[in-house]
């Protein structure tokens, strides 16, 4: 099977025979053995995959699209109506969130009310609930970000008060050791963000006066407090500010933070904190000192964490998963460094995800944007070509010129003569077009040879949406013109500079109106009637997936405008306009 940088890969952590061979052999770069999950379709489309007990996952495709990958089968569903914002994995739970604040739950055969349903026994993974504590309307409870703690939920309503269900036994942080609550609870109050992790005895939460608190089981520190009693109630966490937290998870009796400046620290149990003793307050880890990193994901004793170079680091694996000095085999209670698959090892232009459960592990690039979407196909459907590449042997290929010049700094031309001189064959440069057009990569040795050919650095260095943002703020070269009607006279038009490819590849409408001006046309006129403002917001949106506002704008005007430019303008269905406007 071909794999692209669109596949996505899973590790069965229970093929203890092999890892054992692996590392008792110190051969980390044959760990985790990766498989492609070739059962998902569109993987180009996954937003984010969560993981739970056994090799189940949820998949998150689209605007309100998910998949349950269960035993070899999927399930598909949809949330009708709404735009899925997250979603989180517990034991046997899987909660969705979505824009409008609303909550729902996939689950089967909870374990001590983790489902937050007054009847959670009864749901089963055939159908998604509502969870009506939270989206009845008399209620008025939009949740605003929540976490999933092993059997436990925390939610984060849009008011700043934080609601906790599921397994208690001085856990849930209410300050009792009660049985468990299937009805979330009152927590905390002012609260902005929280954290969990798939099996988790603790959380922790940050609030508006940017400090930083926890709660639960802390026997072996994993609180990070600095010292080992357990707290039914939250404690603030010393010398932590909330605004300098990436991202922060527990599982079992071990706590992982991650700053904004890629630092990497542990506390809790030895061989599962990133150290070979045990740590009451958050440690900065010896081995990734000198990394960034910009993902991480615990698990089941299980820690993972990827660099801004996409470098993959493993610890802490239980006797299920790899082996641990405490079965006699090996050590790796300290980070060591695995392998990726081949496709993205040593290319950071790739932006990975990893997540993991109980079984699993499972890795796929970030979701490609819109923008990719549409230059994909622009690429797979050669239209609107205004060019040609013209190699040996009489090999030409249609091409956008604007595009390729803009990625590779270099003119057609140029990169003609350069490429001549090698013997490169009609699909291996179809490949280095694929990356052109938008990022994929099939072949790293292939592509590294071709970028030497036209002396450009590999990794590439740039994102074919950071190009793109470039090619916006070109001013000369763009070549043509959109002419904007003047409110104030009807027979004058104001004038926005764009690429003329820009418009055909992303919106439906502007291609159709094309079919209707000669080739030769430096000019279309929008027959909208929305203002100039947000035409030139939207324009920019073509090229950079972004809607950005100054404080110029008057925002009530340019959200009534621009709430109908996915059907007006007919773009992508999966644009994200709506929920940047919102």
């Amino acid at each position: 099977m071909t794999q692209t940088n669109t596949q996505i890969f899973y590790s069965e952590r229970r093929n203890r025979n092999v890892l054992v061979n692996d590392l008792t052999n110190q051969n980390e770069n044959k760990c985790p053995r990766w498989t492609p999950l070739s059962k998902i379709k569109n993987a180009n489309k996954v937003r984010k995959i969560v993981s739970g007990h056994d090799q189940n996952c949820l998949i998150w495709k689209g605007i309100n699209n998910l998949e349950f990958y269960q035993t070899y089968q999927i399930k598909s569903f949809t949330i009708e109506k709404e735009e899925i914002k997250d979603i989180q994995s517990g034991y046997t739970t899987y909660l969705i969130l979505t824009k409008s604040g609303k909550v729902f739950s996939l689950a089967q055969n909870c374990c001590y009310c983790e489902a937050p349903l007054s009847d959670p026994k009864s749901s089963t993974f055939e159908k998604i609930r509502p969870v009506p504590f939270f989206n009845k309307k008399e209620n008025n409870r939009k949740v605003d970000t929540f976490a999933m703690v092993g059997w436990s939920n925390y939610f984060v309503c849009k008011d700043g008060k934080l609601f906790g269900n599921g397994y208690n036994m001085g856990r849930l942080g209410d300050g009792t050791s009660n049985q468990a609550k299937n009805i979330p609870i009152l927590i905390f109050e002012n609260v902005t963000r929280v954290f969990g992790g798939v099996q988790g005895y603790c959380f922790f939460f940050t609030t508006k006066n940017n400090e930083l608190y926890t709660a639960g089981t802390n026997s072996c520190g994993c609180l990070g407090i600095g010292n080992l009693t357990n707290q039914k109630s939250p404690v603030k966490v010393p010398n932590w500010k909330a605004e300098d937290i990436l991202d922060l998870q527990t599982n079992d009796d071990y706590s992982i933070l991650i700053t904004k400046e890629g630092k990497t620290y542990g506390c809790g149990l030895a061989g599962y904190n990133g150290f070979t003793q045990d740590k009451s307050t958050f440690t900065e880890i010896e081995e990734l000192k000198n990394k960034k990193v910009v993902e991480y994901f615990g698990g089941s004793r299980i820690s993972l964490a990827l660099t801004n170079e996409n470098e993959l680091f493993g610890w802490g694996f239980d006797s299920d998963n790899h082996p641990t000095d405490q079965y006699g085999n090996i050590n790796i209670r300290k980070p060591h460094k695995f392998n990726l698959p081949e496709i993205y090892q040593n290319n950071p232009s790739i932006k990975l995800k990893i997540t993991c459960g109980t079984d699993c592990i499972y890795l796929y690039p970030s979701y490609n944007s819109c923008l990719i979407q549409d230059f994909q196909k622009l690429f797979e459907s050669k239209i609107f070509c205004d060019s040609k590449l013209s190699l040996n042997e009489n090999i030409q290929f249609p091409i956008h010129k604007i595009i390729v010049e803009s990625r590779t700094n270099l003119q057609i031309s140029t990169i003609e003569d350069l490429l001549n001189k090698e013997s490169f064959s009609k699909q291996e440069i179809l490949l280095f077009l694929k990356w052109v057009y938008f990022d994929e990569i099939t072949n790293v040795d292939l592509l590294k040879q071709i970028f030497n050919s036209l002396n450009l650095s590999f990794p590439p260095k740039n994102t074919f949406q950071k190009d793109l943002h470039d090619l916006f703020n070109d001013e000369d070269s763009k070549d043509f013109t959109l002419l904007i009607k003047n409110d104030e006279d009807e027979d004058e038009y104001e004038e926005i500079m764009v690429h003329k490819i820009i418009l055909l590849t992303r919106s439906g409408l502007f291609r159709e109106m094309f079919e209707n001006i000669t080739e030769e046309s430096k000019s279309v006129k929008d027959y909208s009637g929305k203002s100039i403002e947000s035409i030139e917001i939207l324009i920019k949106y073509f090229y950079t997936e972004k809607i950005e506002l100054t404080a110029d704008h008057d925002p009530l005007l340019i959200i009534e405008e621009l709430e109908d430019s996915i059907e007006y303008y007919q773009l992508n269905e999966n644009s994200n306009i709506l929920s940047q406007l919102n």
